[in-house]
């Protein structure tokens, strides 16, 4: 063997062990980047956005100190005509999971949300599993959000965003405790299925959680009994009520405005609540604090009725589920029994 054989002999198996390191080194850095790494983001906490305040109230009970979680829509405010601002569609680019309520009701904030997640990021209905009443927007509102949306889920994240997004019915599910309790089991298993490693904290949270919506549906009810049954009518702003009056046997019989709450009442509607609610002899009409109180302030003028406040949303006054639903009960009692 010559002087440059030897060499070559010597210097080899440095390099076979130099490359053997690399190597080495590149799988260590592929492993930590795959396997749940995808969700997880290199091993950070998962990012959620919640587009209301109660999804993200949920949401963050159940996530606890696993899961980041950022509500879109801020407390108090109306979903319906909520207008995001331009860091809106920046978080919902950095999330994992996006979790709306179905049903469209956050109208304008659906398209941004379903625009801008990244590629395989699920977009959670968290009313999926609940049968929908009829209702939701007017008919033409209906035509042209189909229009508007009608390829915005199979654009994005490639089938990952669920069917009741945008589909038809009346989005109001979480006024029924019980319907908050599916809402509480869908983001479970949506947190579960993107984050399998801390699948026991996510479950036992979840169940605190369940028991808590279904001690409150309890107290609901037993609350809500002194009201008699011929008493048991409700007029409202808009129609956000329904699953609430079928949930505790009450009737609503009137809204200022149906269809959209955005939308004006005409001057025959109006007429038309006065003589309804003259003709049930109800004591008390309801608005709700995120719209304007004028068309109800003059139905309970002309029909000599009171005017409370029914919550269908959180506010700064009650900025919990648990507190909303406590107020709208002490309110119907006050206002509707003998």
């Amino acid at each position: 063997m010559n002087g440059r054989n030897l060499q070559e002999a010597r210097i080899n198996p440095l390099v076979r062990s130099s490359l053997l390191l690399v190597l080495v080194a590149a799988g260590m850095l592929a492993v930590a980047c795959g396997g749940n790494g995808d969700a997880t983001r290199d091993g950070a906490a998962v990012r959620v956005v919640a587009t209301v305040p109660i999804i993200g109230q949920f949401a963050g009970r159940i996530a606890g100190p696993d899961a980041e979680v950022t509500t879109l829509i801020p407390l108090g405010v109306d979903e319906h005509s909520f207008q995001p601002s331009t860091t809106v569609a920046r978080t919902v680019a950095e999330a994992d999971l996006a979790l709306v309520n179905g049903y469209r009701l956050e109208e304008a904030l659906l398209s941004i949300v379903v625009q801008n997640v990244r590629d395989g990021v699920p977009v959670v209905a968290v009313a999926r599993g609940i049968e929908p009443l009829a209702g939701g927007h007017d008919e033409e509102d209906d035509h042209a959000d189909e229009d508007d949306h009608a390829d915005e889920a199979p654009a994005a994240s490639d089938g990952a965003v669920d069917g009741e997004v945008f589909a038809e019915g009346d989005p109001h599910f979480w006024l029924d405790a019980q319907h908050a309790v599916r809402y509480a089991e869908n983001i479970r298993d949506a947190l579960v299925a993107l984050d399998p490693d801390h699948a026991h904290g996510y479950g036992e949270r979840a169940d605190a959680l369940i028991a808590e919506l279904r001690a409150l549906d309890a107290e609901l009810r037993e609350s809500l009994a002194v009201i008699p049954a011929e008493r048991r009518k409700i007029v409202t702003f808009h129609d956000a009520f329904e699953y609430f009056a079928g949930a505790y046997a009450f009737e609503v019989i009137a809204s200022v405005a149906p269809a959209n709450p955005n939308q004006a009442a005409s001057a025959a509607a109006i007429a038309g609540i006065i003589a309804t609610v003259r003709d049930a002899g109800v004591p008390t009409i309801f608005r709700e604090p995120q719209y304007s109180g004028q068309s109800l302030d003059l139905i309970a003028q002309e029909s000599g009725t009171a005017v409370a406040v029914l919550y269908s949303v959180p506010t700064d006054d009650v900025p919990t589920y648990a507190e909303m639903m406590r107020a709208n009960a002490r309110a119907l009692v006050e206002g509707l029994s003998p």
